[in-house]
């Protein structure tokens, strides 16, 4: 009978739906393959805590020419190692810092938040920055990889210790992720999304209206340099269009050529990242 195909059908999609969630917000973990003394890089292993009790792992570098360091923000699902190779260039006219979010690498946590508890993670970054002694008056930047990017500006809103903020592949809004997640699906990918958010809304105790960064972006205190390609599959590059019109001066786009997952290694990028950063964190004589 009708009612027993639509009983049926809507039990599949809850079903698909609980484990496809659960999946997202319990991500397997990759291993950390690569370590900054393979790339002849000096680091020191930290571990740190957030002001909810998480432990997390994570790489200080330190410049011998300058005392300005980048915080290195990882996309999803992934970990710190995953974007050493492409913020290498920015040592030793920086310091790095790179760390794996809570529920990734080899940090403390089960699930992830998707930014709406991750900001918290780089506010520890920061307090372990300002703690040390040979950090505790650098001025800090902030280079974040599609998720890292939107946790970037979500930390960056109201945040006057973030002098400057880079971000790639970022998306605006968290909601149309979540459809565009299950865009091969047709018009089901309304049902699927709609039953995604709401699930995650109980889960997560949490409005992602809030982790959706360009909510956030008019609140940033510092300048931000917006990196997108219009080829991108993922993240569509109208969301770095979106957050470009919604950040407050001084702002840059910067447009690049590729697919999500093929972050930009050329002179050009190197350039446009390093330009930035030297204008933004210039040092007193």
């Amino acid at each position: 009978m009708l009612w027993k195909i639509l009983i049926d059908a809507a039990i599949i999609i809850i079903a698909v739906t609980i484990i496809m969630g659960y999946r997202a917000l319990s991500p397997a973990r990759m291993p950390v393959l690569l370590v900054p003394s393979d790339l002849g890089l000096p680091y020191e292993k930290i571990e740190f805590f957030t002001e909810d009790g998480k432990k997390l792992s994570g790489w200080f570098i330190k410049s011998p020419k300058s005392k300005s360091v980048i915080i290195c923000l990882h996309g999803y699902p992934a970990n710190k190692s995953d974007v050493l190779p492409f913020v290498e260039f920015l040592y030793p006219d920086f310091s790095l810092f790179l760390f794996d979010f809570r529920a990734h690498g080899e940090s403390s946590g089960k699930i992830t938040h998707f930014g709406l508890k991750e900001h918290l993670d780089v506010k520890a970054a920061i307090k372990w920055l300002r703690s040390n002694k040979e950090t505790k008056d650098a001025k800090i930047g902030i280079w974040g990889y599609s998720l890292g990017g939107a946790i970037g500006i979500i930390a960056a809103d109201g945040n006057s210790e973030i002098k400057a903020l880079v971000t790639d592949s970022a998306f605006a809004n968290f909601p149309e992720m979540v459809t565009h997640y299950y865009k091969n699906l047709g018009p089901l990918k309304y049902v699927f999304a709609s039953l995604s958010r709401f699930l995650g809304k109980w889960v997560l105790h949490s409005d992602f209206s809030f982790n959706s960064p360009e909510n956030r972006i008019s609140g940033i205190r510092c300048p931000v340099l917006i990196i997108h390609s219009k080829e991108d599959e993922f993240v569509p590059f109208v969301h770095a269009q979106r957050l470009f019109g919604k950040a407050p001066e001084p702002k840059e786009l910067f447009i690049t050529r590729g697919t999500h997952t093929q972050m930009s290694g050329t002179a050009e990028y190197q350039k446009k990242v390093l330009d930035f950063f030297k204008n933004y964190l210039k040092e007193e004589k």
